[in-house]
């Protein structure tokens, strides 16, 4: 699968993408609308959108693996999914993805 962003795409959707905490600051913003293939998968978008960022946001999110870091929590219209298993999270033209880290530190 293909992935494209940004651009007219013959069978694609659009998704709004909410940014929080150190992935807010990696992308530095807080949301946009973000075009990506029809029927791909949340580890398509994340793979797509560690592309467009680059390498701090590929890092944080360890999306050359066919599985993402355990640290990492996204949601699709506000309901949590299991980011280590984004293949099989599908997603729809209007979803709202947000993504976010665990806080750490001590």
């Amino acid at each position: 699968m293909s992935f494209w962003t940004h651009e007219s795409l013959r069978n694609s959707m659009r998704l709004r993408i909410v940014y929080l905490g150190l992935v807010r600051s990696k992308v530095g913003k807080k949301e946009e609308e973000y075009e990506i293939e029809d029927g791909s998968s949340l580890l398509n978008l994340l793979q797509s959108l560690a592309q467009t960022y680059g390498k701090s946001l590929k890092d944080l999110l360890n999306a050359d693996e066919n599985r993402l870091d355990p640290t990492f929590i996204s949601t699709v219209n506000g309901i949590l999914k299991d980011s280590s298993h984004g293949s099989k999270v599908i997603l729809s033209d209007g979803d709202t993805v947000a993504l976010m880290t665990l806080i750490s530190g001590g």
